[in-house]
């Protein structure tokens, strides 16, 4: 018995003997610092308290005490409404974060500070809980609050970070002129919230304030507004779901948070009419730019060239006009221009404004053309042509020259077809002009395109002869019914058509159109050759009868054109085509535009 307990000492030494020894002999392992750290940080105290009143008007200080080294990460992010020229300075002592205000406060005035997700522990980066800080320079905290949503007006996409604001003075100026009474900004899903405000009538205005001066600048933002004045009518209190914290990726929670107010946000074409630029591209090529769209030039004169050698042509929004000189005589170094238009008054009336323009070859196109004069002359010019297997049927084919054309021969544009057996037959096309662009054609082949066939639009030489009295190369293009074995075809069939609106085929994404018909009474429209994926329909109510999307105007307190994507369930603006699939749906656009 003796002996068995020596044994067991001796071997229970040996054992804790390896043990100790292997501990100390492994130092590649690191020493294990524990769990990570996972829990943000807590606030313990504010000073002053919130919503603190009678708060100082100048060198006002506020302390957030937390449990632990807390950071600010972002300190750009950190909202204040309503807002200053300077904004607050954030600085770091101990475990206290230290707001301190380098600017007059407004008397009598709530103010709130939302730092959102800016405060973070210095060590792992735990974003601590939104906080929004709430203080008055005067006797009383006002209590009322406004929600929304601000969309994009063409893709009806959510507008994230856009300045959002409120404004007691009714002038239409105000928001050009003089600071906001509160602001927010949008966050990713386009939600914004304005809280502790007067329940007063309000202007409420959203810019991109791309300045960050807090004045919206019709040059550089884009504007998103209600068209009456708004009171607030609910108040702040700790059971608002809307004024809670919220992870931004929780979907769910995030949209079930009630917007008061949609505004549509979109890029305000110009109001105050005046002459922007002017120049020369070329020795006989010009160009005028305005202001503003729908210009109303009442003379154009170039100063000893007679009015018939002069080709203009305005774009699509009537804001710039090109001008050509059809002469083979050399023009001055400078050409004098006499410009008669509507340009906008002191008063903001639309009045006949005369000018005179003197515009000057500019050295880049001197040099060009010196280099030019020393080579061989052109005899030809090169034109493009434009088909797309996928469109050719519906919208044609484009070819676009140089310049505009003094003479087109259209008998001689033919389209080969060349059947399955080989066989080739000569087709009939018509040709026009593009009501856009004097510079480009369109070509539509006169008998329907057949499976199987292949085309080709053949332009000869001397089809067209551009301004400098110079023919065309010649150019050809082919193209055929696209293959269809795993194509589809999606009929929408307009009904009810109240007035005239554009429909676009776009991707997933909004950002690339397919396909476009322009129509004013019940229709089927046909878009064939689709490829299986996921595709949207943008309809835009054109009520101006254009054929393009308009921009509201500020000002004029008009909205832009009311633009929707169809869905196909509610809240699904994308549907998804699959292969060989003969897709018919109807749409009533009355009920859709209600």
């Amino acid at each position: 018995m003796k002996r068995s307990l020596i044994i067991f000492s001796i071997i229970t030494s040996f054992i804790l003997c390896c043990a100790i020894s292997h501990s100390c002999a492994n130092t590649t392992t690191p020493p294990s610092g524990g769990p990570k750290d996972t829990i943000p940080p807590v606030l313990i105290s504010v000073s002053p308290e919130n919503n603190s009143t009678n708060f100082p008007l100048t060198d006002g200080k506020i302390q957030l005490l937390y449990n632990e080294y807390t950071i600010v990460k972002n300190a750009s992010e950190i909202i204040v409404s309503p807002p200053s020229k300077k904004k607050p300075v954030t600085k770091i002592k101990n475990k206290y974060i230290v707001v301190s205000f380098n600017d007059t406060l407004q008397a009598d005035k709530t103010y709130t500070i939302d730092f959102g997700n800016t405060l973070v522990d210095n060590n792992e980066g735990n974003v601590a809980p939104r906080f929004v800080y709430t203080f008055s320079t005067g006797d009383v905290i006002d209590s009322m609050y406004v929600t929304g949503t601000v969309t994009d007006s063409k893709t009806l996409q959510p507008v994230k970070n856009l300045l959002v604001a409120l404004y007691s003075d009714m002038s239409d100026s105000a928001c050009f002129n003089v600071m906001p009474d509160a602001a927010t900004k949008s966050d990713d899903w386009g939600f914004f919230l304005i809280r502790n405000v007067k329940p007063i009538p309000y202007q409420l205005i959203g810019f991109s304030d791309t300045d960050n001066d807090y004045k919206y600048d019709p040059n550089s933002d884009q504007i998103a507004f209600v068209d009456t004045l708004i009171i607030p009518r609910k108040v702040v209190n700790d059971s608002v779901y809307e004024l809670g914290s919220f992870i931004i990726k929780d979907t769910a929670r995030c949209k079930a948070r009630e917007s008061m107010y949609n505004i549509t946000l979109f890029k305000e074409l110009q109001s105050v009419q005046y002459l922007q630029n002017s120049g020369r591209i070329e020795e006989k090529v010009g160009f005028l730019k305005f202001s503003a769209a729908d210009v109303i030039i009442k003379n154009f004169e170039i100063v000893g060239v007679k009015d018939s050698l002069i080709i203009t042509q305005m774009n699509d929004t009537k804001d710039s006009m090109l001008f050509w000189i059809n002469s083979k005589n050399r023009m001055e170094d400078s050409l004098l221009i006499r410009l008669t238009y509507m340009a906008t008054d002191s008063i903001g009336n639309l009045v006949d404004s005369t000018t005179n323009l003197s515009l000057a070859i500019p050295d880049d196109v001197k040099k060009a053309m010196k280099e030019k004069a020393n080579a061989a002359p052109d005899t030809t010019f090169n034109l493009s042509i434009n088909i797309s297997d996928e469109t050719m049927e519906q919208d044609g084919a484009t070819v676009t020259l140089d310049y505009p054309a003094l003479a087109v021969s259209a008998d001689s544009i033919r389209i080969l077809a060349k059947n399955p057996k080989g066989q080739t037959d000569t087709l009939s096309c018509s040709l026009e002009r593009d009501s856009t662009d004097i510079r480009r054609y369109i070509i539509h082949q006169d008998d329907a395109m057949k499976e199987g066939y292949e085309y080709e639009l053949q332009i000869p030489a001397g089809a067209f002869v551009n301004l400098k009295g110079l023919p065309n190369n010649p150019s050809s293009s082919k193209y055929q019914i696209p293959k269809s074995d795993n194509l589809s075809i999606l009929t929408i069939v307009a009904q009810d058509v109240q007035t005239r609106y554009i429909i676009e085929l776009m991707d997933n994404k909004m950002s690339k159109v397919y396909r476009k018909y322009v129509i004013d009474s019940d229709k089927s429209l046909l878009f064939p050759y689709l490829k299986a994926g996921s595709y949207s329909l943008r309809i835009t109510e054109d009520k101006n009868n254009n054929g393009i999307f308009d921009a509201g105007n500020f000002m004029m307190k008009r909205q832009p054109e009311k633009v929707l994507f169809y869905e196909v369930t509610p809240g699904n603006q994308t549907f998804e085509i699959p292969e060989k699939m003969d897709i018919e749906q109807e749409i009533n656009l009355k009920e859709m535009f209600e």
